[in-house]
């Protein structure tokens, strides 16, 4: 222990207040030239395939509402505090994973009294570790983070050095350090005032590209390495004490999107690698406007309006409009979301050629680049997201989640790149997930899905998709997560993995995450 000249211990919060004070610093000098991606391996559709992609889910969000504790003890590294009265609930630096996103995203109304009743009789929540380290325990602002570290091996060889289909981890046979997460924010309170909240994430590693939004820091940081940076998210809200019990927040910047189940975040997904639904069947972030209306204590209704999939600001942009609703059952064992994204979600003009990473469903066309787009403001994307989660006993959770998406008049799809002319794409996905609690620090997961691309506008490769995954979610310490996982991928009729040479994959990994 780092000790000040009088043997006190207070010279380390001074030592990581100035070290928090560089990071900080030196992140927002390099705002000019960080990067944000699209999924880890978000790449041109022109390309073979697209590498990865992440979104989203989620983050690591306000503390949800709804939690089942039990469980959450498994899945988190803290326990959810009681609600005191009027407070916000401190920092989990992990949303609970027994509910869909959108649920876990942006919290839900005041807790159900059996949820009270739960709460109330679990231990408080201990602070993070960095929180403690700055003495600012009692501090409204909180930081917080993680870093997460991975290795995952490939089974039919290196090739061309990636895990086509698997992904945030897509580096055949590497090491990754994949997130190196920071979150500073001040979480609203859900009580019978107007108060206001903030937050921003900064996310450094490999998984920058996993993020990646168009016109924000373009071609700073080159693919597949970890040099690089992602503004990840960046946001103020207001909680408005209106027309519900539960009121009505207000958001508003840059967040991650309210569909699926899992996200971006290592600690809001059950395992290191993601789905095929997730990665390259729907957005990670949007820039915009969102609310949500506490209808009552058991719904939460979200409307709002966003400028497209994974792009930073830019004026030329048409607003699209995202919502949904979640609604958890009187028993708090099930709970039910459904969101809908439409819009235009093309660019007003076709991007640079010699530009290394695009957007999922971007097809690159050296031609066109930088010509007006006709068909911009008439060819909408549309997404349809269900997701239902259902805890069938006090260890065994079950989420199934079901995609829907379609675009108009892809440009270049019909003939797979090239000048080629637009066609309609469509794609539709279904997953299950099981989540089993073998003791208080061992959590089994099953993930099965199904990804259909017909026409190869998501992942480069017209096929259907499917994976199964076997994965553990081990906590030595509430702080030290331990997550090996197995997972076989295979396609119905070509041979998207290995370069393009076989038509199935099958890969072991593992990531290492400290939290912080």
């Amino acid at each position: 222990m780092i000790r000040s000249g009088d043997g006190s211990p207070r010279a380390l919060g001074v030592v990581v207040r100035l070290a928090l004070a560089g990071l900080w610093v030196g992140a927002a000098r390099g705002g000019d030239d960080g990067p944000n991606g699209p999924s880890p391996a978000k790449e041109p559709v022109s390309a073979p395939a697209k590498a990865s992609a992440g979104k989203p889910g989620r983050p690591v969000i306000p503390p949800p509402r709804r939690i089942d504790l039990e469980l959450a003890r498994t899945l988190t590294p803290q326990d959810a505090p009681p609600d005191q009265e009027g407070a916000a609930r401190p920092p989990s630096t992990v949303p609970d994973l027994t509910v869909p996103a959108s649920e876990r995203g942006l919290g839900g109304g005041e807790p159900t009294e059996a949820e009270a009743e739960a709460e109330a009789a679990a231990p408080s929540s201990p602070q993070t570790l960095l929180m403690r380290a700055l003495q600012m325990e009692d501090s409204p602002v909180k930081t917080y983070g993680w870093i997460q570290n991975s290795y995952t091996g490939n089974a039919n060889g290196r090739g061309n050095g990636l895990n086509f289909g698997v992904n945030p981890n897509n580096l055949a046979n590497q090491w990754m350090g994949n997130q190196y997460y920071l979150i500073v924010e001040n979480t609203l309170e859900q009580n019978d005032k107007v108060n206001f909240g903030f937050r921003i994430d900064q996310l450094f590693g490999n998984d920058w590209q996993f993020n990646y939004m168009q016109g924000l820091f373009n071609g700073a940081f080159r693919p597949h390495t970890f040099a690089g940076y992602d503004l990840s998210q960046l946001y103020g809200e207001v909680h408005l004490p209106i027309l519900t019990k539960g009121g009505l927040d207000v958001k508003g910047g840059l967040f991650y999107a309210l569909c699926g189940y899992e996200q971006v975040p290592a600690t809001a997904r059950p395992m290191l690698s993601v789905p095929y639904m997730f990665n390259y069947g729907q957005p990670f972030r949007h820039v915009g406007v969102i609310t949500t209306l506490h209808l009552t204590d058991r719904i939460n209704l979200y409307n709002s309006a966003i400028n497209g999939w994974d792009r930073w600001i830019n004026q030329n942009y048409i607003w699209g409009y995202m919502g949904g609703f979640t609604w958890t059952s009187k028993s708090s064992k099930t709970n039910v979301a459904f969101t809908c994204v439409w819009g235009p979600n093309q660019f007003p003009r076709f991007l640079p050629g010699n530009q290394p990473i695009y957007p999922d469903g971007y097809i690159n066309i050296p031609s066109l680049a930088g010509r007006v787009n006709p068909g911009y403001a008439t060819n909408d994307r549309t997404l349809f997201t269900t997701v239902v989660t259902h805890k069938w006993t006090d260890k065994l959770t079950q989420v199934v989640e079901s995609d829907q998406g379609w675009e108009l008049n892809v440009p270049g799809l019909a003939s797979g790149g090239a000048n080629g002319a637009p066609r309609t794409a469509e794609w539709f996905s279904f997953g299950n997930w099981f989540l089993y609690q073998f003791t208080p620090k061992v959590t089994g997961i099953w993930r099965s899905e199904i990804f259909w691309d017909p026409t190869g506008a998501r992942t480069g490769y017209a096929d259907t998709y499917q994976e199964m995954t076997l994965g553990l979610n081990y906590k030595p310490k509430d702080f030290l997560w331990f997550r090996p996982e197995l997972r076989y991928d295979w396609a119905q009729f070509g041979t998207p993995y290995s370069n393009g040479t076989r038509n199935s994959q099958l890969t072991l990994g593992f990531d290492v995450v400290f939290l912080f």
